[in-house]
């Protein structure tokens, strides 16, 4: 058997260029006319670098034993905190001024545990339960995301290098390549599963990516196996096939349509291993991916990876409305200033001539800062962030952090029920009272039922506030969730405030799939002797950016005198997909039986304005649809007013 000998592949550099590149483009969101953002599919450059690792990383660990006979797990280690935590760390420390200048404090209390997360290679679980919370903030506003992939891989090399050093010492490398053969089989029969079972779970889980670094790992296996790659032939086009696979990935998928990491990513990663396998310094591809700039920019690809995500997330924040190019490109020359900065004076460093004590010392004084933060941002004194401060005046009686207004817009069923914590998890699944619980109390009033998601919990806020303008009538609600509308339907009608109901007051978000799941609603409830009430959208609104429009007016215009002009300015930004789609509803609503009312009329009660400030100078709305306490008081009064409940119209089938 033949020793492939060990030298530097500069295409492999080039191929991390891409990579990065790939990633940057995608989380830039670019809008270039049409349904997704430029390079939609650009998430895929992560699964790309998830082959180069295993690779790379497999290949050192199996030249190493054939040289000595053994591998130094120790070692190992050691060389992945060189390369790791340095350019990790100087990120850290640059990004906590920011935080406390930009962050609010619910914000801020997030950023900090995320770092933590990060250090302990945990991010992805982390990222995983943040983000699966209904309502969390969008994941392009949170600065260390990014290092899921991180976390992963490392998860993946606590446990791949020791199974490594088994099969090396019991077996030739010839049965551990088809081991490993094995494996990656096996982990990509789990990942198929896993993203149909559960999409965003398996996006986060280290099972559904370990195939990918398998794949990597055994190419690297054949190729001491095998010394020859494959070369001339037909294997002179596998580069360029490989790279048209690439680039199409990169510009055609899509994350929602995706099965992925799954069956739909395994053109990605053949496509990788093509490339790795077949390159050759005779054929173009090759040579391009081997040129100066890509080989510079493949260099400084973990910096880039790091830098671009706290350098865009924090962009963001700061930016009043949609980035612009301008802004964009800010961002991109920062990014590319940063990393280059950090990779001469401190990943090169650190990872090639720091000694050990030098480097523990280093890494312990800039740990020290970031736990400092986190227990400020975890105490009182997180409230007086600097942004924070700046905003106090400027919001005067309104709240500056939303996710405080959405937190109490959940506070009336919580209150009723306290022995169950209710919060934004019971717009994905029921809660317990709201499935054994009778919430009607009354022998002789009207009980209506509201069920839906989220911006069910909006009407009963709005209905419950007004009770006085409501004599006779007792309101419960139940959640319905869109992904699990079947099953939930099923625990509807078994429930004991189903039974008692006489009115059913359908008030959902309506999503893509409104017809269908509007349809199974109105079949399940139906033809049960009970009063069928659909409600149509909510007014929905985009300032484009990421602030809700009444964020993103206060603080363009700096002024809170100006938000007398907001009303007046809030139909310009209302989406109409949503008054579209409440043409449908109400056809559908009136063809099985039931009673349609407008839930949008609530909120624009004409066409040239809409309240998202209401008499008290409050913000009626949290975010872009759902409301807040004083929205809902101010909405369910003028419900009253509209007649609403006065005149229930029977539904006698299922439709």
């Amino acid at each position: 058997m033949t020793h492939a000998p060990v030298t530097y592949r500069p295409e492999i550099d080039g191929m991390r260029a891409i990579a990065v590149g790939a990633v940057i483009v995608y989380h830039l969101k670019i809008d270039w006319g049409g349904d997704s953002p430029l390079m939609a599919g650009g998430f895929l450059g992560v699964d790309l670098f998830f082959v180069l690792s295993g690779f790379l990383i497999t290949g050192i660990l199996v030249d190493e034993f054939r040289s000595t006979g053994r591998i130094s797990i120790a070692q190992f280690y050691w060389r992945r905190a060189r390369r790791i935590l340095p350019p990790l760390l100087l990120v850290m420390l640059a990004s906590l001024p920011a935080a406390w200048a930009l962050l609010l404090p619910s914000e801020l209390e997030r950023f900090s545990l995320s770092l933590v997360a990060a250090l302990a290679f945990v991010s992805n679980i982390f990222w995983f339960f943040e983000l699966s919370e209904y309502g969390a903030q969008s994941g392009l506003l949170q600065p260390f995301l990014h290092t899921w992939s991180l976390a992963i891989e490392e998860q993946f090399y606590l446990i791949f290098p020791p199974l490594l050093i088994l099969l090396l010492r019991h077996f030739t490398l010839s049965r551990v390549m088809w081991i490993v053969a094995a494996l990656t089989g096996i982990g990509l029969v789990v990942a198929a599963i896993t993203t149909v079972l559960h999409p965003a779970f398996s996006f986060y889980a280290p099972t559904s990516r370990a195939w990918e670094m398998l794949a990597g790992a055994l190419l690297a296996v054949i190729s001491r196996h095998h010394a020859a790659r494959g070369q001339g032939g037909l294997f002179r086009f596998v580069p360029a096939v490989s790279l048209v696979v690439l680039l199409w990935a990169f510009f055609s998928q899509d994350l929602v349509e995706m099965r992925h990491p799954g069956i739909d990513t395994l053109p990605v990663i053949l496509a990788t291993c093509g490339l790795i396998w077949c390159a050759d310094p005779r054929e173009p591809v090759t040579r391009l991916l081997s040129t100066g700039p890509m080989v510079w920019i493949g260099k400084l690809s973990y910096s880039l990876y790091l830098w671009h995500f706290p350098v865009f997330a924090f962009g963001r924040v700061m930016s009043v409305g949609a980035p612009g190019p301008l802004e964009m490109a800010l961002w991109l020359a920062m990014t590319l200033a940063l990393s280059v900065a950090g990779y001469h004076l401190v990943e090169k460093p650190f990872r090639f001539r720091v000694g050990p004590r030098p480097f523990a010392a280093a890494t312990l004084a800039a740990v020290l800062p970031v736990a400092g933060i986190t227990a400020l941002s975890l105490s009182d004194m997180g409230a007086s962030s600097g942004r924070a401060q700046a905003l106090a005046e400027l919001y005067g009686p309104n709240e500056i952090d939303n996710s405080v207004l959405a937190q109490a817009s959940w506070g009336l069923i919580d209150a009723r029920f306290p022995e169950e914590d209710i919060g934004p998890w019971n717009a994905q699944r029921p809660s317990v009272s709201g499935t054994t619980k009778l919430w009607f109390e009354g022998a002789d009033t009207r009980k209506v039922l509201i069920v839906g998601d989220s911006l069910s919990k909006d009407v009963y806020n709005a209905l419950t506030l007004n009770a006085e303008r409501f004599p006779n009538y007792e309101f419960a609600r139940f959640n319905l969730h869109r992904k699990s509308l079947d099953e939930d339907l099923v625990t509807l009608v078994g429930t004991p405030n189903f039974a008692a109901a006489d009115v059913i007051m359908i008030a959902p978000n309506y999503y893509r799939e409104y017809r269908r799941a509007l349809t199974a609603m109105l079949e399940s409830v139906g033809g049960q002797g009970k009063d069928v009430i659909v409600l149509g959208n909510t007014a929905k609104f985009n300032a484009g950016g990421a602030q809700p429009l009444f964020d993103w007016f206060l603080i363009k215009s700096g002024d809170r005198a100006a938000l007398e002009n907001l009303n007046a300015l809030a139909p310009k930004y209302e989406d109409d997909r949503s008054r579209v789609q409440n043409t449908v509803i109400r056809d559908i609503a009136e063809a099985a039986g039931a009673q349609y009312l407008s839930r949008r009329d609530l909120v624009c009660q004409s066409d040239i304005s809409c309240t998202l400030i209401t008499q008290d100078g409050l913000k009626t709305m949290y975010d872009g649809l759902h409301w807040s306490l004083a929205g809902a008081a101010l909405f369910g009064s003028r419900a009253a007013d509209a007649g609403w409940l006065a005149a229930p119209s029977p539904i006698e089938t299922g439709g």
